[in-house]
């Protein structure tokens, strides 16, 4: 099977659904994004850097994709502009290694990417949103990683078909909920220096706008995070179906549904450059009010567990 990766702007789920996909491991996007948390997640720089996407503590999220069958191992990380050439020969021969044993590696650079096939003097990668956005490499060089020698550190990453069984979908929903909960009530726990989560990332975003921070990032954020509210929103919105034997109460499926996708709409209706300071504000102003109620109403729905 072809290894590809959908164009989720979430590029770190692009990554594990490619994953899924090539496992044969049956989870929809949904519920990839529900399930390993990562749809509840929310991270501002204070200057409102187009990285809060990638610069969190997503291990937990890591190991919350163990429960779509989905193993995921960090083989090791290197900066491009201090490592040495073997130190950076090593590290690609572990990744060697593990393509060999038939895993399948991903890298993060400025994005999270599938690393396809091996080259002569180098790696193959997938570009998250295809040839036509050319934001991230194609290729990571043998030896010089040239390509990517002006960024952050480069992550490299397996994964492999878990050898245990995928627990029945109300337990993986509820540890996912474990994990929303905390990363919403103790955002210091999973945010890096600069950054905010939870609550604490809405005020900073709403202080970035009014100091009219970095527009890109502002529209970048707002497009992620839009995406995955989207994304709980459709999750829920399954459970909330008559013909659909759910984990959860139908009416509180139902209610976190039509949130989620409110939430979506103004955070998406926020992105658009072309909106005015004021309106930008209100909405993200909306969306905090907004995702403070889901959270809400998931530690209602985990208390009823």
């Amino acid at each position: 099977m072809n290894l590809t990766q959908p164009p989720s702007d979430t590029s770190l789920l692009g990554v594990v659904q490619g994953a899924l996909a090539h496992y044969r491991l049956d989870a929809s996007c949904h519920e990839a994004f529900v399930l390993s948390g990562h749809a509840f997640v929310i991270n501002i720089h204070e200057a409102l850097c187009p990285s809060g996407p990638y610069c969190w503590n997503f291990r937990p999220v890591l190991e919350l994709v163990g429960n779509l069958g989905l193993r995921v191992e960090e083989i090791g990380a290197l900066a491009p502009a201090t490592s040495t050439v073997q130190e950076r020969a090593g590290l690609e021969a572990k990744v060697r290694e593990a393509m060999a044993e038939g895993a399948v590696c991903g890298l993060l650079g400025l994005d999270h990417q599938l690393i396809l096939r091996e080259e002569e003097g180098g790696f193959q990668v997938a570009q998250p949103w295809g040839d036509a956005v050319q934001s991230t490499p194609a290729r990571l060089s043998h030896g010089t990683w040239r390509e990517y020698r002006a960024g952050p550190p480069v992550a490299f990453f397996k994964f492999t078909a878990s050898e245990q069984p995928k627990p029945p979908e109300r337990a993986a929903l509820e540890a996912a909920l474990d994990f929303a909960l905390d990363a919403w009530q103790r955002p210091d726990k999973y945010a890096q220096e600069g950054y905010a989560m939870g609550d604490a990332a809405y005020a900073a975003w709403l202080r970035g706008v009014d100091a009219d921070h970095d527009d890109h990032g502002h529209w970048w954020n707002a497009v992620v995070w839009g995406e995955c509210r989207e994304q709980a929103g459709d999750y829920f919105q399954r459970l909330a179906a008559a013909e659909y034997p759910g984990p959860v109460d139908r009416e509180a499926a139902r209610g976190l549904a039509r949130q989620y996708r409110n939430l979506a709409k103004r955070l998406y209706l926020a992105s658009d450059k072309a909106a005015s300071t004021d309106e930008k504000r209100r909405l993200i102003a909306e969306a905090r009010e907004l995702d403070a109620d889901c959270v809400a109403r998931l530690a209602a729905l985990r208390q009823s567990a």
